[in-house]
């Protein structure tokens, strides 16, 4: 058996499972939301036409659905590669956005967060428990 200063391959200096700590999830859709504008921008605009129209609830799931199958113009050209992890986000900056939209977007606990508030920054608004 090895001992850890002798393992036969290079780590640069990290031992496995001691690697830096991965970045939160609220962290992640931050860098992500910073880095494209247009996803915001495009469930925005997807969600105003569906209100208009009369539709009721909605997911969020639903409306990046149809974000993916949107032509590539709509992303600067961009590759559209949606994170399924970041929809709850989505909803809460949406209903925080559009108060009016209260009714479209249902929100649920988030797993993630303050474990004392049981939710993050962008939650605003009661949720179902």
């Amino acid at each position: 058996m090895y001992r850890q200063e002798e393992l036969p391959l290079e780590l640069n200096g990290q031992v496995p499972g001691q690697g830096e700590a991965k970045s939160s999830l609220d962290e992640q859709f931050a860098d992500f939301h910073a880095e494209h504008p247009w996803v915001y921008e495009g469930l925005e605009r997807l969600a105003a036409q569906w209100v208009a129209a009369g539709g009721g609830r909605i997911g969020v799931k639903a409306l990046f659905e149809h974000l993916r199958w949107l032509p590539p113009g709509i992303s600067d050209g961009e590759p559209v590669q949606l994170n399924n992890n970041f929809t709850s986000r989505y909803a809460r900056l949406l209903r925080a956005g559009h108060p009016e939209w209260r009714d479209v977007f249902e929100l649920r606990r988030l797993r993630s967060g303050d474990p004392e508030v049981g939710q993050t920054a962008l939650d605003g608004e009661c949720q179902v428990k």
